[in-house]
């Protein structure tokens, strides 16, 4: 009897003492840190704490919302790379972000240049990051507004040996002159997952496509199809998936409610703000006025920071797809300026391990005014994998095919004449 309580009070010992961590390692995950320099010991242990708590998400100084698809490095003239797959660009991202956040925060302005100074750039050693759209370097980088040109947008970086960066924006092509060159970066590729590539402009056979497009050796050609559906919130044996897409714009489940559209709208009605859920799958919250919206941060310092914008509507968009048990990945597509209204408005679309998918309608759009979220319109699809797989043309066939060196290779999720979403090699900016 003595020996069984002296191995029921060690058990309940060790839960006792592993309810510290757990408790810290629970509050860490959802502390807000904006207010918190980098460079300080609290910022240090909280990034190591928190790697990792809310899945693969790189709870580093940077948004999850802004990552890019594609990245590659080449070191002593070999150049390995990945896109579209969300855990290796993860630690691709992870050992390159500080070397070019600090090139980008490098003194000097933006100078336009022309696409053949690029391509010879780009034979260089360097470091790559691309995204599927233009997005603001603010953002890219998780700095406030001020401290990089805010109004700078990109959909690509690279840094070459000489300490050269340069960036892709709706005006062409940029670069300025770094003094973070191949001698100070910080990073260690021994451990980095191999995937060889290169860049189209160094073979003849691509010169038809924009240069930095990777063309991996190792090339894709199927992928499973998925088969896709509207998720059913207003049926009545869902009412916990019901429960947790009000909890996400902080409604409670016995909230006002009337019906319309016929029945195929649910109107949830709080003080100042109402939310509509549809059976088609649309989701639209409004704020009748400033103190229905969804608070962006405690802090009314903070709160008109771009990547703590960022922060709230991705958190939002997390939030709604957890509600459904939505698997898939959501990506900042766009940052848009409403200059009358003076507001934000941040679109989002989904990803299929780590592809893009194209629907009718964007998965979600988010507007903020000064410190709340005011408006949210979502049109929400759940995913299946089917039993299918379609083929995808190689990189390589596109590539040679293309004859526009403004255009590069995209693979994306589209709708097929059997009502699948197959897999499709297309040419975007």
């Amino acid at each position: 009897m003595i020996k069984k309580n002296s191995t029921k009070n060690l058990i309940l010992l060790f839960l006792f003492i592993a309810m510290f961590p757990l408790t810290a390692l629970a509050w860490f995950s959802y502390l807000d840190t904006s207010s918190i320099p980098d460079n300080s010991a609290f910022a240090y242990l909280y990034k190591r704490v928190t790697y990792g708590v809310s899945g693969f998400e790189i709870k580093t100084n940077n948004s999850p919302a802004a990552m890019p698809t594609r990245i590659a490095i080449r070191h002593e003239g070999n150049m390995n790379g990945v896109q579209y797959n969300e855990a290796p660009v993860s630690v691709f991202y992870e050992t390159v972000f500080e070397t070019v956040k600090k090139a980008l925060y490098s003194s000097g302005e933006f100078e336009e240049v022309d696409i053949y100074e690029f391509k010879n750039s780009l034979k260089l050693d360097g470091i790559y990051m691309g995204y599927e759209s233009v997005l603001p370097i603010s953002l890219i980088t998780n700095t406030s507004d001020d401290d990089i040109e805010q109004f700078t947008s990109t959909d690509l970086i690279w840094l070459d040996q000489n300490g050269v960066i340069y960036i892709h924006t709706s005006s062409g092509f940029k670069r300025k002159s770094t003094d973070i060159n191949s001698e100070k970066w910080e990073i260690d590729t021994s451990k980095l997952p191999e995937n060889k590539c290169k860049f189209a402009v160094e073979d003849d056979m691509f010169s038809g496509i924009r240069p930095d497009t990777i063309i991996f050796d190792k090339d894709i050609n199927q992928l499973d199809a998925y088969s896709f559906a509207v998720p059913d919130f207003l049926n009545s044996q869902n009412g916990a998936t019901l429960s947790g897409l009000l909890s996400a714009f902080s409604y409670e489940l016995n909230v006002s409610r009337y019906e319309e559209n016929q029945g195929n709208t649910i109107v949830f009605v709080e003080d100042y703000s109402t939310l509509h859920v549809s059976n088609d799958g649309t989701v639209v919250f409004d704020a009748s006025a400033n103190e229905g919206g969804l608070e962006v941060s405690s802090d009314p310092k903070y709160a008109s920071r771009l990547s703590v914008q960022s922060d709230t509507a991705y958190s939002l968009v997390r939030d709604v797809q957890n509600s459904m048990g939505d698997t898939s990945q959501a990506m900042l597509y766009n940052v848009s300026w409403d200059e009358d209204k003076q507001t934000r408005v941040f679109t989002f679309i989904q990803c299929i391990g780590g592809i893009p998918v194209q629907m009718d309608k964007p998965f979600a759009q988010i507007v903020i005014q000064d410190n709340r979220l005011t408006e949210a319109i979502f049109n929400l699809h759940t995913f299946a994998k089917t039993e299918v797989q379609t083929p995808v043309i190689s990189s390589k066939q596109a590539g040679a095919a293309s004859n526009n060196e403004f255009l590069r290779l995209m693979l994306v999720y589209r709708k097929n004449s059997d009502g699948l979403l197959a897999a499709q090699c297309v040419y975007g900016f």
